[in-house]
């Protein structure tokens, strides 16, 4: 239990700190109707969205549309859209948002305070693939994402995969596996390739560290979830995948605030326990006794693409 104590302990990303929290928000756009109080009235309304994460587009048809205002508890950052091709009038409104928190949710037009059309948003559960390569493992890891039940956390983690964060395509060089500890953990997601036990300095980090988030379940075997410091709002880019039932240890408990399960991988196991089982050299790093390993030849992500 020693052991696994201290394992627990070093799940942990080491970027440096960062300026503000991440926050998540339903957001209301508000237009701006000058001196024309007039109340809106809606012919129309339809939704284009296609991915979770990925903004959507709302059209809206009718009359006085600059009194109109969109609430969206399921999309957020809602914005009026003002320059050509969609540039919005007093009779058609395009606005844009994101979808975020949920899969199926309703838009609400609104005009002076009174709701006056609503149309429904539908994307599908989101799907990360990331594809690795080196120390004699190839194949794919899919996250079936929990945009649902973790949105802070799903967000965010679609932030880095969209960045190119992972797989290089930032210009600023792919993520390896860094860390295997047998029967435990998976680590992965902040450092660069290395060729010794001695792990690089990890790649800097563009956003901001993330609230903790403990509502996309327990780390039973087969899931993802973020690492982080020692203090709860610490999580940026790097994640594991539980190995084992590992609830006991990593959900909220007496000793910790727990740790942010986001992601189901149970489809990609078997390339998951190829990379626990790829040759691997002990990380120097003093006081680390719990058997954590970095493969070498690396397990390189050489691609991380939001497939749906």
């Amino acid at each position: 239990m020693q052991q696994r104590s201290q394992a627990r302990a070093f799940l942990r990303s080491t970027s440096a700190a960062a300026l503000s929290t991440l926050v998540l928000a339903a957001l209301c756009a508000c237009g701006g109707g000058g001196g024309d109080s007039t109340p809106a009235t809606v012919a129309s309304m339809s939704v284009a969205a296609t991915k979770y994460g990925v903004p959507a587009q709302v059209t809206v048809t009718g009359t006085h549309l600059g009194n109109l205002s969109l609430t969206a508890p399921g999309c957020k950052n809602v914005t009026r859209l003002t320059t050509a091709p969609t540039a919005s009038t007093d009779t058609t409104a395009y606005f844009s948002c994101t979808p975020s928190a949920a899969y199926t949710s309703t838009i609400t037009a609104m005009t002076n305070g009174a709701a006056v059309g609503t149309s429904t948003l539908t994307v599908p559960a989101p799907i990360v693939r990331m594809t690795v390569s080196g120390g004699g493992v190839n194949g794919n890891i899919d996250f079936a994402l929990r945009g649902n039940q973790a949105p802070i956390t799903v967000d965010n983690f679609l932030a880095y995969v969209n960045a190119g964060f992972y797989d290089g395509k930032d210009g600023k060089g792919a993520t390896i596996f860094h860390r295997v500890v047998a029967g435990f953990v998976v680590q992965g997601g902040g450092y660069p390739v290395t060729t010794s036990g001695t792990l690089p300095t990890p790649k800097a980090t563009p956003y901001s560290p993330i609230n903790l988030e403990t509502t996309g379940g327990s780390n039973v075997q087969w899931t993802a979830a973020m690492a982080r410091t020692s203090a709860d709002n610490s999580a940026t880019s790097q994640f594991f995948f539980n190995l084992a039932n590992n609830s006991s240890i990593l959900d909220k408990n007496a000793n910790t605030d727990g740790y942010a399960v986001f992601a189901d991988v149970s489809s990609s196991a078997a390339v998951i326990q190829a990379i626990a089982a790829a040759p691997c050299t002990a990380i120097n790093q003093s006081g680390l006794t719990d058997g954590s390993c970095v493969p070498i030849p690396n397990v390189v992500v050489t691609s991380a693409t939001q497939i749906q």
